[in-house]
């Protein structure tokens, strides 16, 4: 939380870190020495938290460090500040078992499609003494068959939506990441809410688009861009593309840009993978000093750039 500090000399306001807490700093203005105050705790602390709009101080910082939870069915992630202490805990159902059962009643009905409609194909030309009917007919209804199929697997498999929690204990939740559709075959989009049902935001990546760089898009209520993540380097990611596994340890990082009006970029932030065996991530919001980019969708932006990325 940051704290607030008025310089005794010159009366100068200053917000700095928590980090500094009980330190000595030399005031900008008048070039004294002053001693950063305690950071408030307790009811304080709660208070403060509770006039920021109603943030949960989990998001109140500028560095989450998000490491991947192994051998899980589910992609799961302990979410920690800079000092590696816990603030989050984030959880994307797999739908395991369900997915198995939908793939078997998908596959039911494909394989019962098919048997019908070629008996039905071929019966039908028989009948009317023109076996080419009765291929052409056959053929149409196994398409039909495997079409259906697929379409009941798509229709009844659940959506994959993230869920962020206070901790593991999951009885406190922060914050949901919905996929808005499960069929995406050119735009994938998931909506960022409050418990309360309250719309933070919208997030967007393009396949085709990915195809040569990878990007996701953040999107306000009015559908206006606020914020994008692109890939830090252009040849990297199409050496990773075109020239196949021997790329694709690279690590993959992002810059997180936001839009101004005259059509330029101002940088915000980075997303980048830490040099280690497991999956840790490093989302550093430093450059946003004005916090204009709200950290609940930047956090959530974070996950999505490892798990909607199948990394």
């Amino acid at each position: 939380m940051p704290i607030s500090l008025v310089c005794s000399t010159c009366g100068r306001s200053y917000q700095l870190k928590d980090e500094y807490a009980g330190r000595k700093v030399r005031c900008p203005g008048c070039q004294e020495v002053q001693v950063v105050p305690a950071a408030p705790d307790g009811d304080e602390a709660h208070d403060a938290w509770q006039a920021d709009d109603g943030l949960h101080p989990a998001f109140d910082r500028d560095t989450f460090l998000l490491r991947q939870k192994l051998m899980t069915l589910h992609a799961r992630y302990d979410v920690t500040d800079e000092h590696d202490r816990p603030v989050l805990f984030v959880e994307r159902p797999a739908h395991f078992w369900k997915n198995i059962g939908v793939a078997f009643l998908a596959v039911l009905v494909a394989v019962g499609g098919t048997l019908l409609g070629l008996v039905a194909g071929f019966g039908i030309g028989e009948a009317m003494g023109n076996n080419a009917v009765g291929a052409v007919l056959a053929v149409t209804f196994l398409a039909l068959a495997i079409g259906s199929g697929i379409a009941m697997g798509i229709g009844l498999s659940p959506r994959r939506h993230i869920h962020f929690y206070r901790d593991e204990s999951r009885s406190e939740r922060l914050l949901d990441v919905l996929q808005d559709r499960k069929w995406a075959p050119i735009t994938a989009t998931y909506t960022v809410l409050t418990p309360e049902g309250q719309f933070l935001g919208r997030m967007e990546k393009n396949y085709l688009y990915n195809f040569v760089r990878k990007r996701w898009v953040v999107k306000d209520e009015e559908g206006r861009r606020i914020l994008i993540a692109r890939e830090d380097s252009l040849i990297l990611s199409l050496l990773r593309r075109f020239l196949g596994p021997m790329f694709g340890m690279l690590r993959t990082n992002f810059v997180l840009l936001a839009p101004a009006p005259d059509g330029q970029e101002r940088p915000l932030g980075e997303f980048n993978r830490k040099l280690t065996i497991f999956d840790r991530y490093v989302l550093d919001l430093t450059r946003d000093r004005g916090r204009t980019f709200d950290r609940r969708l930047a956090v959530a932006l974070g996950v999505l750039l490892d798990t909607g990325e199948h990394r």
